[in-house]
Formats: C-alpha cells, sequence, structure tokens
C-alpha cells in the first residue's frame, strides 16, 4: 500500500487509516460485551495489519473511552511494536453532565482539559506518546495562546510529537497558526460522494447563488497552501453506495450507487473501493479513516489503493454525488 507522510509524526502512514470509533461496542445500543469488543476488534486489526494499514484513528469520547481502552488491550495482547504503528486521538468534546449534574454538551479547548483528556488516552492506549492529536470540534471560546501552551507541554515531555484540527474551517485554522509553536498537520473533515460541500466550494462562477456558499470555502486548498493533510471522516457515505439499505429518501443515492457498482464490476473490484478511490483521486491526498469493524469491508477498502479512476469517471462520480449539473 502506498504512503502518505505527516510531519514530524515519525514514519509514513498507509493511505488508508482505520477508523476506531466501535472498537469499544456502541453504548447507546448496549454493545458493551467486552470479551466480544475485543474478539471483533482483534479481528479488525489482525486485518488492517495483513492489509498494511498502519495509521490508526481514536478520540477520547469513543464509546466513553472503552474504544480507546480496546485498542490498548489488542496491542497489547498481540505484542504489536509501537513503531510500527501510527496512533491518533482527538480531544475537546465534553458531554452533558461531565463532570457535574448540569454541565451542557460543550466544547473545552482549556489547557487544563487538554491536558487531562492527553493523560486519560495513554492511559487508555497503554502507550507513552500520541502520534498525532486533533482538537475534535471548534470551540467558540478558543484562546489560541492557551492552546499553545497545552501542546508546547506536550510536545516537550514528549507525549505528542504532532498536532492538527478537526472540522476546522481556514480562517479558525489560521487563528491557532499564528499562536501555535508547531504546524498543524491535520484537519479532519466530513467528505464523500454524498457530502461534496468542499469540493463544491470551489466551483465558482459569476451566477453563483450565495445558498451554495459553505462555512468552509476554500478548505481543500488551504489545506493544500499549508501542507495540512485533509482527513475525511466518514469516507464511505455510511455505506449508502456499496450496499447499505438507505434509511433516508436523498434522491442522489440510488443513482450514485448504480454508477459506483458499474465502474467496480468493470474494474473487478468492491464497490467499497471505488468509493475509497474517488477521494483519492483528488489532488488534495485526501486520507481516508474508514470506520469499520468488519475484515470485508476492510480489505475492499485496502483495493481502493490499485484503482485510479479517469478523469471523466471522476466528474461522473462526483456529478452524480452532487445531484445538479456544473455552472
Amino acid at each position: 500500500m502506498s504512503t502518505l507522510d505527516y510531519p514530524s509524526s515519525g514514519h509514513p502512514a498507509s493511505r488508508i487509516a482505520l477508523g476506531c470509533m466501535h472498537f469499544g461496542g456502541n453504548r447507546g445500543r448496549g454493545e458493551m460485551d467486552k470479551t466480544e469488543n475485543l474478539r471483533t476488534g482483534r479481528k479488525a486489526l489482525e486485518t488492517a495489519l495483513e492489509e498494511d494499514i498502519n495509521f490508526f484513528d481514536h478520540a477520547d469520547i469513543y464509546s466513553g473511552g472503552d474504544s480507546e481502552e480496546v485498542f490498548g488491550e489488542l496491542i497489547k495482547e498481540m505484542r504489536l511494536p509501537r513503531d510500527s504503528m501510527l496512533i491518533q486521538t482527538k480531544c475537546g468534546i465534553r458531554f452533558n453532565g461531565d463532570p457535574g449534574a448540569d454541565d451542557p454538551h460543550r466544547y473545552d479547548f482549556s489547557e487544563e482539559h487538554i491536558l487531562r483528556s492527553v493523560e486519560g488516552s495513554l492511559r487508555r492506549l497503554g502507550t507513552d506518546r500520541i502520534d498525532i492529536l486533533l482538537l475534535h470540534r471548534p470551540d467558540a471560546l478558543m484562546e489560541p495562546e492557551e492552546i499553545a501552551a497545552a501542546f508546547a507541554k506536550l510536545h516537550a515531555s514528549g507525549k505528542v510529537r504532532a498536532f492538527g484540527v478537526s472540522n476546522h474551517t481556514p480562517p479558525q485554522m489560521e487563528l491557532l497558526r499564528d499562536a501555535l509553536p508547531f504546524p498543524l498537520v491535520a484537519n479532519q473533515v466530513e467528505i464523500n460522494l454524498l457530502k461534496t460541500s468542499l469540493i463544491d466550494a470551489g466551483i465558482v462562477s459569476a451566477g453563483r447563488e450565495p445558498a451554495l456558499g459553505h462555512p468552509a470555502d476554500g478548505s481543500l486548498e488551504y489545506h493544500r497552501l499549508h501542507g495540512i493533510v485533509t482527513q475525511a471522516w466518514a469516507p464511505l457515505a455510511y455505506g449508502y453506495l456499496s450496499g447499505r439499505n438507505p434509511d433516508t429518501d436523498d434522491p442522489r443515492i440510488q443513482p450514485t450507487a448504480a454508477l459506483v457498482h458499474e465502474l467496480a464490476d468493470a474494474r473487478g473490484v468492491p464497490a467499497e473501493a471505488i468509493v475509497i478511490a474517488w477521494l483519492l483521486r483528488h489532488p488534495a491526498k485526501i486520507h481516508p479513516i474508514i470506520g469499520t469493524r468488519d475484515p470485508a469491508r476492510i480489505r475492499a477498502c485496502a483495493k481502493s489503493t490499485d484503482v485510479r479512476l479517469t478523469r471523466e469517471e471522476w466528474y461522473r462520480l462526483y456529478l452524480a454525488g452532487r445531484g445538479t449539473s456544473l455552472p
């Protein structure tokens, strides 16, 4: 599998990353059987390693921390060398009741919370360092200098190698870049064949209506200008284009899925490979974070690195997913 470079992270990352959100099960659905989560997680991790995937994405809130804990137990149980993988986690989201009963759902980029979150992630993951730390969702009360102080402490202590953000706009990243002692290496955003707004934002014409604007206009270009990797969450569009029965009446799904399967059949690859290959074809060098524990889907996604879509195929898919013609 080809690789992608993240400055200061340690070593090259696999072109496909495995999102580990579900390793701890889903608390909302009662999936708290740790033995089952370890068994399922191990199969997923073994498959990822077989496919040369070495980049693993976490967050302190995933399954209330259980996903990090399960992953930490697995790498210890499997005796995986720490230097053989890149581990990324995120912090900054706090839910209702954390810690006080009346405390609201909020975002928290205070120095105290960042430092405390990292300590918790290190403990649960059973490691002495995090390769990349992302700020999960923009905090309206963000103080860049306070974030810089936290990052400086984490870097000096060797607990975090590199830093980035998630779901941030170019102006928010610019505020941080002016204050931080280190470059931002990534911004993780939602982008897939059914969520094309970040690409749509670059399709500009004199007749463009304001309604087509997006708060993150210029994100992909900003990333490219500043060497920031565009990480894609939900790159498979929730599976709607590769076999999952839609639970929405979005009229774009059926024609886009039909085209995905047409191209997959022509190439002799699974549908997932086409969906991911569409992202890989973009010159922003998008890094898909596939969030699945299913070994078959992991293998299917890994085949995307063998697919090079033509310009015409890429645009056919884009127009289908976009659901409207170009200007």
